[in-house]
């Protein structure tokens, strides 16, 4: 079968002969050393005049050139003309090409608002289609070069589009940023005048659409303010430093001075403000730290915690205040420790126990964790321990005889911590608590009764008046308050006949005290207290009547009749 032309040369394919009748071919004789040799000699030679043949044809075909050196080429190469007959192949060409499209694809998605940017745009579009002619007429050397051109042309470009955001971001900012360091103008002379140049060339470039450009003359003014903005702070940072070595020396006006000084290159400067705030009092926390030194001096210790302490008032960032203050403490507890230790030891020698235990006290509220004053305090007391047992109950019963239960109760617990196991203090306690809860339930009861009394519930007020006097301690006489209740109570505890009236077709009823029914006129014996009387007849509004009976008043007549007929009835 005849070998078939592929529509497509650029993708090769293995094409298979068929023959039947290959089997049936003869075999071969086999290969020896002399044929070998022959057949090498002659496919040498061969291989010459093949290369000769194909050489002639590709130098009339493409050129003379077409098998120079490359660097001959290009030195040679005076035009595109003789440079397209050179090296330049046409892959390279279509590659530059591809590469141009897709890259001025994407420029086309870039804003171009702009006039310059469009017409720069229009100008690269014209360079593309001018190499596409190149293309279709094969003359890749030229195309490639102008593609070549053109990707450095769409480079530059897109990067002048994107520098477009960054230079107008920095024609705002370089304008605030003059402002903020117009304060500054005197303190870097020339620098912001350099900088307004700056700032006007790079608006010339932006408005004429060089963008790039103008960044990097916006960046040029922007290094500029830095200069006047390091001057600024260097300023700033002096004259803070003067004002703290003015607070050093108590100096307020030189302080103030420099504080001021900061504040106005630098307004609202917190360093500045505190240190202002602290130079109105610097002069008197001066005085009073050289007052805390001299009272050191004499050994006046809690005078001198006093000065430190009204100097750190006034200047609560002085540290020499503060440092101060917690020495004349420290030494003003040291200094009563010793006196308070050595009073005991003085007292411990003297078998004056209670002031040895009031001393080791004392010298144990300044420094608790010393074993050696603890030592001698438990001695002392164990030394003191029954004159201290005897003295606290004698105290608790003396309490209790002028029936004071809770200075009687704080006594036999002081006996019972000195001595948890002594039988008659354990009596008086329970003796002294009970008194106090009867007292405290007594108290509690009359409150309550009267209450109840005051809400004219009268008899639950009776009921627990007479829970209060079965609590009552047999020693304590009813005050004028309790005897008024009493007898009030007594007085509102007897029966008041009420007379009540109706016209025996209404329905009468006492809320929670008698049920309904039908009269014309019924007397009833009631307690005194407040009723709710309540009158009901079919089709008729309810009656509705608050009845308050007392003893001591006239008994009340009461008429509950149903007049108003109900709506819709």
């Amino acid at each position: 079968m005849a070998e078939q032309n592929d529509a497509n040369p650029g993708k090769k394919r293995r094409v298979i002969h068929w023959n039947p009748e290959a089997d049936r071919e003869p075999v071969k004789s086999p290969w020896t050393w002399k044929r070998i040799v022959a057949w090498s000699v002659g496919g040498f030679f061969g291989l010459l005049f093949a290369a000769g043949i194909v050489i002639r044809v590709a130098k009339l075909i493409l050129g003379p050139d077409i098998f120079r050196p490359r660097s001959e080429l290009v030195a040679g190469a005076g035009t595109a003309a003789e440079a397209n007959s050179g090296y330049i192949s046409e892959t390279k060409a279509e590659f530059a090409h591809e590469t141009s499209s897709k890259q001025l694809a994407g420029l086309r998605r870039l804003p171009t608002d702009h006039p310059v940017q469009l017409q720069r745009l229009i100008l690269l579009e014209k360079a593309f289609q001018d190499g596409e002619a190149l293309l279709r007429g094969r003359e890749f050397s030229r195309a490639f070069l102008a593609f070549d051109a053109l990707n450095k042309e769409i480079d530059a470009f897109a990067k002048n589009v994107k520098a477009r955001q960054d230079a107008q971001q920095a024609d705002g900012n370089i304008q605030v940023r003059m402002k903020d360091l117009e304060i500054a103008r005197n303190l870097a002379p020339g620098t912001l005048e350099a900088a307004m140049e700056n700032a006007a060339e790079g608006r010339r470039l932006l408005n004429d659409g060089n963008f790039t450009g103008a960044k990097e003359v916006f960046d040029h003014g922007f290094a500029e303010l830095k200069k006047a903005s390091d001057a600024l702070a260097r300023h700033v940072q002096e004259s803070l430093v003067r004002g703290q070595q003015a607070l050093a020396k108590g100096q307020r006006d030189a302080a103030k001075a420099a504080f001021n000084a900061a504040l106005e290159k630098s307004p609202g400067n917190e360093d500045a403000m505190r240190g202002l705030k602290r130079a109105e009092n610097i002069d008197r926390v001066f005085a009073l730290l050289l007052q805390g030194e001299e009272f050191e001096k004499k050994a006046q210790y809690a005078q001198a915690a006093d000065s430190y302490s009204k100097a750190f008032a006034l200047d609560a960032m002085s540290a020499l205040a503060q440092q101060g203050q917690a020495r004349a403490a420290r030494l003003e507890k040291e200094t009563k420790f010793d006196a308070a230790f050595t009073a005991a030891q003085g007292a411990f020698k003297r078998r004056e126990w209670d002031k040895v235990v009031t001393e080791c006290q004392n010298a144990l509220k300044v420094y608790p964790q010393r074993s050696d004053v603890s030592t001698m305090l438990k001695s002392a007391r164990e030394n003191a321990h029954t004159d201290a047992v005897k003295k606290a109950l004698n105290k608790a019963y003396a309490y209790e005889n002028e029936h004071q239960w809770k200075s009687a109760l704080d006594a036999y617990r002081e006996t019972l911590q000195l001595e948890p196991t002594h039988t008659d203090a354990k009596e008086g306690l329970i003796r002294a608590s009970t008194m106090i809860r009867s007292l405290l339930q007594y108290e509690r009861y009359v409150k309550d009764a009267e209450q109840f009394a005051a809400k004219a519930e009268f008899q639950a007020a009776i009921r627990i008046f007479n829970q209060a006097m079965s609590v009552k301690p047999a020693y304590l006489v009813n005050s004028e308050k309790v005897q008024q209740l009493h007898e009030m109570l007594m007085t509102q505890n007897k029966p008041v006949e009420v007379t009540f009236k109706s016209d025996g077709k209404t329905w009468f009823s006492i809320e929670n005290y008698r049920l309904p029914s039908q009269f014309e006129t019924s007397s009833i014996k009631m307690l005194p207290g407040d009723y709710a009387i309540i009158g009901r007849r079919k089709g008729y509004q309810d009656v509705h009547i608050l009845l308050q009976v007392r003893n001591g008043v006239p008994p009340p007549s009461v008429t509950v009749v149903c007049n108003f007929a109900s709506n819709g009835l």
